[in-house]
């Protein structure tokens, strides 16, 4: 470690690591080793971050964490950013057995990383269709030919997308983690023009939470608690922008999310009692979604030329998920789709008050049981104001 770019401060019972030198760029290891550092305190711990373009090759990992503070110092020149994103696209049809692709382009691979091939692949246990992806390994590259090490168990078609299925996002918070707080910083996704379309799902995300769950037992230990993502800019990602998965009481305000692949917020699998709050999310396949969530509440957001503005929606089977969540006050403009769609297997969520202007389908699309729609001002819809697909909901007209 380098000494003269730390300075540790004891106060009172609350441990802070100044990253004092001002805008250069600390490597990877630089920062995991302060965040570590800052958790191994009891009483509380913060990390301060200088100004500088800081590129992470691995995810900044947070980890069996209380009351820890990530700060920058400057939120719009603080900057952790992805390197460039590791892709191919295959130029001739590949078949099971071949053991090269051949590919039209290809970027920042390297011989002995894995490959995600994205074509129909093994049956999925949970699902019983195929995933849609294979894996290889990459032996070397010559030219535009990529030497696999073992034959493709699938074939891949003309025109599919290989990429890096390790593929990092910029922060990972796991395990047994409370009370972290991530604050004034710009998290860069690296997406840039020409970029394949990629939508990274749990990778190339600018920050992904996660406590231990399963599809089929729900949540298997302690939820990921009082999570708070403040004032920061999340752009370019590939994946999502905040991803937050078996979650409680975590709290998005006052960020702006813009140009994301993926979600901007995502509140997804047993994820309760969560907020996003006053934030600007613009250019985005979808604003805010929620999968499996519950007594979650979105307001006082502003949406702007997303694809979808929030999508509600139910994946796993436990009774009792996609309900009571809360939509209020946002104000939606020109999404290209559904401005709010709630789709079935939800019931008893409240759509309250939001401004819907010009939205390329429908204002609301309503499917479930029991939703509560009142108050809600929409104009200028591609197609409807408000459908009502399937279910019986408490609709007061605005």
């Amino acid at each position: 470690m380098r000494i003269k770019r730390i300075l540790m401060i004891l106060r009172f019972f609350f441990f802070t690591v100044w990253l004092t030198t001002p805008s250069f760029a600390l490597t990877t290891d630089e920062l995991q080793s302060f965040i570590n550092e800052a958790v191994k305190s009891p009483k509380g711990s913060e990390v301060v971050i200088p100004p500088g373009k800081h590129l992470l090759e691995r995810p900044l990992l947070i980890q069996n964490a209380r009351r820890l503070r990530v700060v920058g110092l400057d939120p719009e020149s603080t900057v952790l950013q992805l390197p460039p994103l590791a892709y191919a696209e295959i130029a001739d049809a590949a078949h099971a057995g071949d053991t090269t692709l051949r590919v039209k382009r290809h970027q920042s691979l390297r011989p002995g990383m894995n490959l995600q091939i994205e074509a129909d692949g093994a049956v999925d246990s949970f699902t019983q269709k195929p995933k849609p992806y294979h894996l290889a390994t990459l032996e070397r590259i010559e030219g535009q030919t990529l030497h696999l090490a073992r034959p493709l168990d699938f074939p891949a078609p003309s025109g599919t997308l290989v990429r890096d299925p390790d593929a990092p996002n910029l922060f990972e918070i796991r395990g047994h983690v409370e009370d972290v707080q991530i604050q004034k910083l710009t998290l860069d996704g690296g997406r840039v023009e020409g970029d394949p379309p990629v939508r990274g799902h749990a990778q190339l995300c600018g920050i992904f939470a996660q406590g231990p769950y399963s599809y089929e037992k729900g949540p298997t230990g302690p939820p990921v608690k009082n999570l708070h993502i403040e004032r920061c800019f999340i752009q370019n990602c590939h994946g999502r922008g905040i991803a937050l998965y078996s979650c409680e009481n975590a709290r998005i305000e006052n960020c702006t999310i813009r140009d994301t692949t993926d979600e901007a917020i995502d509140f997804d699998h047993f994820t309760t009692g969560s907020i996003a709050r006053h934030n600007h999310i613009a250019r985005s396949l979808i604003g805010v979604e929620l999968n499996d969530a519950k007594a979650c509440t979105i307001e006082q957001n502003d949406f702007l030329d997303c694809q979808t503005g929030i999508n509600l929606w139910r994946w796993c089977k436990q009774p009792g998920l996609n309900e009571k969540n809360l939509i209020r006050g946002n104000q939606f403009d020109r999404t290209r789709g559904n401005a709010i769609q709630i789709a079935s297997g939800t019931a008893q969520n409240t759509i309250l008050e939001n401004v819907i202007t010009a939205s390329g389908k429908n204002g609301i699309i309503l499917n479930g049981e029991g939703q509560i729609v009142k108050g809600n001002t929409i104009s200028g819809s591609g197609l409807k104001d408000l459908t009502v697909q399937a279910g019986r909901h408490n609709i007061t007209p605005p």
